[in-house]
């Protein structure tokens, strides 16, 4: 499910409950690092901003004795500036190092938590399928995480050395900026530290406009997230369908579709783009005019002939230092704006993968070979009944046939029994962790073909006379020799032979329960007769329930469950088989 409008904000819990996200990782048990990471970083900002303040007292120095011709006081000052530059950078450089690893660990850290939950209970089933719907995961794994400890570690830590520099510099205005007597409406007033009033004053002003003028651009950064990843989400589609868009020539559609898209884009990108220069016009007007404002506070004390050029460099360079940190909002406005987006994202993301299942069907994990349903009701997603199973015992090493017409329940039932399915109730009891599932389409990940015959065990967990007898088996021996190769085997293989991969692979892990949904639909009729003997000789007690709408495999399944009109009949599969195909019963 693609959702494009951000969720709605209700109270301030609400808001505050995004920026949580970024807590867990400095709760957990490897927080010690990292903490001793960031209180050096943040020891190393103190001690910048430090380095800043003697460089101001320093200029005056410098300047006093250069407008009165003393130079060899300039030369004696001058070791100590190269001194104090190389601790500056070096600082600098140690922060910056530190600040880089720091964000890879925390990013490594979150990446691992996120991926744990989004695995766990077949979570990522759920949001792609089930109630617990997501909004492209993928995004929100890779792409923001990544911002988060980016954007939060940079603007968190410039935050910490804007406030520390605010502090040491509105000590140094407040102490040589001096005071203001004026008369208004017959009162005699005398202002202390005007100075550093009227910074603090002007730039909290501006930062107060752009934050009423940009505000929107945090819902639609937010959608233009979506909208990217929508983008992204539909090209993937394109790239997985290639073959069967091509056979349908469906090129003029898939343009279509994604022109819908980038129109999307583009009608979007045009907020952000009008609440983007509006928050910089703000910005760069209030830095283009800062000279000005400074020069007209100082118009009393230049009047009174009180300021020399040493005096003016040191407040020159105190006033700069405090507005550029009381414009730190300003400054990072539309990096803000991203990051609440992020947080946002990511906070519906966990809120989401955290869903518990809301179904009523019970699983029960039992140590008997088969399965016992009893008083099964599956719904439709919309409520609607599907199919209703009162009572069905399968007994160990037996053989099933599930049959009925398309829609009537078939794959649901066995989703039902895999724990996919949500809505119904009942109870399903069988050996979980020795169960396999075979669907219609193989899955084969990228790797070598050792790896994609191992799936979902390690490479390494037969040995190779294993995997080549078992490819022999299944009719492909051309691969044998390719057990190493990497390469997209979905890609390279047809569907017959991914399929006859997937039954490779069931010989090879060799479970006690088997449920095959359409898993022989690709294979032509030896082919299929040839992996159902495999599976019998190699697995003569692995209890076998199969979906299928042909009768090849017929002859193989005395049992059948059919499937019509919502109810379940059992019968003997022998009776009702095409001859042709009872004539190949082992």
């Amino acid at each position: 499910m693609r959702r494009t409008d951000p969720p709605a904000r209700h109270s301030i819990r609400y808001s505050l409950s995004d920026w949580a996200v970024l807590l867990p990782y400095w709760r957990s048990r490897e927080k010690w690092v990292p903490l001793a990471m960031l209180a050096t970083i943040v020891g190393l900002s103190f001690v910048y901003v430090r380095t800043a303040v003697w460089f101001g007292r320093w200029n005056q120095h410098f300047f006093d004795a250069m407008f009165a011709y003393r130079v060899e006081t300039c030369l004696w000052l001058l070791p100590a500036y190269i001194g104090v530059c190389i601790l500056s950078s070096g600082c600098y450089v140690l922060q910056t190092y530190l600040t880089q690893v720091l964000s890879m660990r925390w990013r490594l850290w979150n990446t691992r938590v996120y991926l744990r939950q989004y695995l766990s209970d077949t979570a990522y089933y759920r949001m792609e399928h089930g109630a617990a719907t997501g909004d492209n995961p993928d995004q929100r794994i890779s792409d923001d995480l990544s911002q988060m400890t980016v954007l939060s570690l940079r603007m968190g830590l410039d935050g910490i050395q804007a406030v520390t520099t605010l502090l040491s510099f509105s000590i140094v205005l407040w102490d040589i900026g001096g005071s203001i007597n004026f008369n208004c409406l017959g009162h005699h007033i005398h202002v202390s530290g005007y100075l550093l009033l009227g910074t603090v004053l002007a730039t909290l002003g501006a930062s107060v406009v752009m934050e009423r003028l940009g505000s929107p651009l945090v819902e639609a950064d937010y959608r233009q997230q979506h909208f990217d990843a929508d983008l992204r989400a539909d090209l993937l589609d394109l790239r997985r369908n290639s073959e069967q868009i091509a056979f349908c020539r469906g090129e003029d559609a898939e343009k279509l579709r994604l022109s819908h898209n980038l129109r999307t884009i583009a009608h979007n990108w045009r907020s952000v783009v009008t609440y983007t220069w509006r928050a910089n016009f703000v910005g760069d007007l209030f830095n283009g005019t800062a000279s000005i404002i400074l020069w007209v506070l100082l118009l009393p004390r230049l009047a009174a002939h009180a300021l020399t050029f040493g005096e003016y460099s040191r407040i020159n360079a105190a006033f700069m230092q405090v507005r550029r940190s009381l414009q730190w909002f300003m400054n990072n406005y539309t990096d803000l704006a991203t990051l609440r987006s992020v947080l946002q994202r990511l906070h519906e993301f966990e809120r989401t993968v955290r869903q518990p299942s809301r179904t009523r069907i019970t699983r029960i994990d039992t140590q008997a070979p088969g399965l016992d349903i009893h008083d099964l009701v599956l719904d439709r997603p919309d409520g609607g009944r599907l199919v209703q199973i009162p009572a069905l015992h399968v007994g160990g090493g037996e053989r099933w046939l599930v049959r009925g017409a398309s829609g009537s329940g078939k794959s649901t039932l066995l989703r039902a029994i895999a724990g996919l399915w949500e809505h119904g109730h009942g109870t399903i009891a069988l050996d979980i962790g020795d169960s396999m599932f075979l669907p219609q389409r193989a899955y084969l990940p990228p790797g070598s073909l050792r790896a994609v015959l191992a799936y979902p065990r390690a490479a390494d967990s037969h040995e190779d006379a294993r995997y080549a007898a078992v490819l022999r088996t299944v009719n492909l021996d051309r691969h044998v020799a390719r057990l190493d190769e990497t390469a997209q085997w979905d890609a390279i293989l047809s569907p017959g032979e991914a399929q006859r991969i997937a039954i490779a692979r069931v010989l090879l892990q060799r479970q006690v329960l088997l449920f095959m949904d359409e898993a022989t639909s690709a294979l032509d009729a030896d082919n299929t007769r040839r992996v159902h003997a495999a599976l019998l000789a190699a697995l003569p007690r692995t209890t076998i329930i199969s979906i299928s709408h042909h009768d090849g495999p017929c002859a193989f399944y005395p049992h059948e469950l059919l499937l019509e009109g919502g109810r379940v009949t059992t019968r003997i599969a022998h009776d009702t088989c095409p001859q042709d195909a009872a004539s190949h019963s082992p």
